[in-house]
């Protein structure tokens, strides 16, 4: 692990994760064979590995699923796990965040013997993908820290152990004694200085020890934070015409210094 410049927590870097894809459509009713990794059915199915190469020395291991002929899906059945099984097929999954990847003409193998086949030809492999844009298309918990895109052209670490949820007014990051609330807004031709006003209108006056503003380039960063039943860090990134409100609530009072470093993760992308 590496440690975080602005508050020493540290971060995540490499490894692998793996995500289940789920059951491929039209699926249902499908025998089960092998013990479940082989569907028969009006369209059949063989469960395999999908390894993806995302920067920053990550792999993403997809369990996925290919669709293959009922011959294919019976002799894959038979001889499950074998180290000489070969088959031909179609992806059964569209995956974002990319686009058309149901139907296209993929091959798998079982390279370790027992195991599922694994992927060897797919269109994602033999390209390193961007660890950031990839994973911030998946709402689900992950194990390690990622820079989620939000709308508007902003962005904000996501830390590990969080899970991502849209709701009406913008985004919203829940795990074990943590909660983030993330909310875009524009005010078109109205400076940075202004922006943060009409922010903080009518916020609590809090003593100088809990709140700072610090001018960072053409952007101001604020935040105040207070305790009640839990702790309460309110932060603002203001621009020209544009405003992001961070809001971290936490259990753990030490959690302070990962509400700090939520803001100071906090980038626009130009």
């Amino acid at each position: 692990m590496t440690a975080c410049a602005c508050c020493g927590a540290e971060v995540d870097e490499d490894g692998a994760i793996d995500l289940d894809l789920g059951l491929p459509p039209r699926s249902a009713g499908a025998e089960r064979l092998a013990g479940g990794n082989v569907l028969l059915g009006a369209e059949s199915y063989v469960r395999c590995v999908l390894p993806v190469e995302l920067t920053g020395d990550l792999e993403l291991w997809f369990s996925a699923w290919m669709r293959v002929t009922p011959e294919d899906a019976r002799r894959a059945a038979a001889s499950w796990g074998v180290e000489s099984l070969r088959l031909t097929g179609t992806f059964a999954h569209d995956i974002k965040p990319w686009d058309d990847l149901d139907g296209a003409e993929v091959v798998a193998e079982v390279v370790e013997a027992g195991a599922p086949p694994d992927l060897v030809a797919h269109p994602l492999l033999g390209k390193v993908w961007d660890r950031d844009h990839v994973l911030s298309a998946f709402p689900v918990e992950l194990p390690i820290s990622i820079r989620q895109e939000l709308r508007d052209s902003w962005s904000v670490e996501r830390t590990s152990g969080l899970t991502p949820h849209l709701v009406p007014d913008g985004l919203r990051f829940t795990g074990p004694g943590r909660t983030v609330f993330l909310d875009t807004r524009k005010a078109p031709g109205v400076s940075a200085r202004c922006v943060l006003e009409l922010a903080l209108a009518g916020a609590p006056s809090v003593p100088a020890d809990q709140k700072l503003l610090v001018a960072d380039g053409v952007e101001l960063r604020h935040a105040l934070w207070l305790t009640t039943i839990r702790h309460e860090f309110y932060g603002h990134v203001a621009r020209f015409g544009e405003l992001l409100i961070v809001t971290c609530l936490y259990d753990d009072p030490a959690d302070h210094a990962w509400a700090r470093h939520v803001l100071n993760s906090v980038r626009y992308r130009a």
